[in-house]
């Protein structure tokens, strides 16, 4: 995959993470939220979902992800909301002869941990963006600000 298939990635996580945050839940006008968190498992990929939280499922349509399986990446996306603030995170595996590793390094950012977790934070548009490698998988994060990243983010 190439760095322009990168950035297109990135540009669309962007996009999406902006739409998530727009969302607007009805059903939060009446009751509690009082939920517990779930972990949810993207391509082998654990993460915690806060309870508040709410997938959103219009922002991973196959559409959006038709570009990068062109290019031979497999990849996996979900997205959720909260109020005005989203993430977006994806999972892939790179197909292109690269390594996780020197993707990692086309993306940039400065190295970080979250939760120790250590991977590339970058902040691009308003939006934070956190990418590691985990299980043999690229995981790619943006989110409408870092604290929320932590939230989701498991060791």
């Amino acid at each position: 995959m190439n760095k322009k298939i990168l950035a297109i990635f990135a540009l669309l996580i962007v996009v999406a993470s902006v739409s998530a945050v727009s969302a607007f839940d009805l059903g939060d006008l009446f009751g509690s939220n009082d939920q517990k968190n779930e972990t949810v498992t993207i391509e082998g990929v654990d993460f915690n979902v806060p309870g508040d939280f709410k997938e959103d499922t219009t922002n991973t349509t196959d559409k959006m992800l038709a570009p990068f399986k062109e290019q031979g990446a497999n990849i996996t996306a979900k997205g959720f909301t909260k109020d005005d603030s989203g993430i977006v995170i994806g999972v892939m595996n790179v197909t292109n002869g690269l390594s996780n590793e020197q993707t990692l390094e086309l993306l940039g950012g400065k190295e970080t941990t979250i939760n120790n977790v250590t991977g590339y934070l970058s902040h691009d548009e308003g939006q934070t963006l956190f990418n590691f490698e985990k299980n043999d998988h690229l995981v790619l994060i943006s989110a409408s600000d870092e604290k929320i990243i932590g939230e989701f983010v498991m060791a």
